[in-house]
């Protein structure tokens, strides 16, 4: 397997982990706030809720692709 494979095989894996980890968050607040209720209804997300998440997450791709410049400072 040659190094851009492993790469992107790595990255994959961990954006899953991420994506399953942020997902079990979300079900476990939103049961949370609704109790035990017996039929669960999901709250309206709000694009305002969504632009710090996805400003937050443009910064966080800006910061992995600068990791493969060479710095020699």
């Amino acid at each position: 397997m040659n190094w851009k494979t492993r790469v992107t095989v790595i990255g994959g894996f961990l954006g899953l982990l991420i994506g399953v980890a942020s997902a079990m968050l979300y079900i476990r607040t939103v049961q949370g706030e609704q109790g035990d209720r017996e039929e669960v209804t999901l709250p309206e997300v709000k694009t305002k809720d969504l632009l710090p998440i996805l400003v937050t997450a443009v910064g966080l791709v800006r910061t992995i692709a600068n990791l493969g410049t060479l710095n020699d400072q």
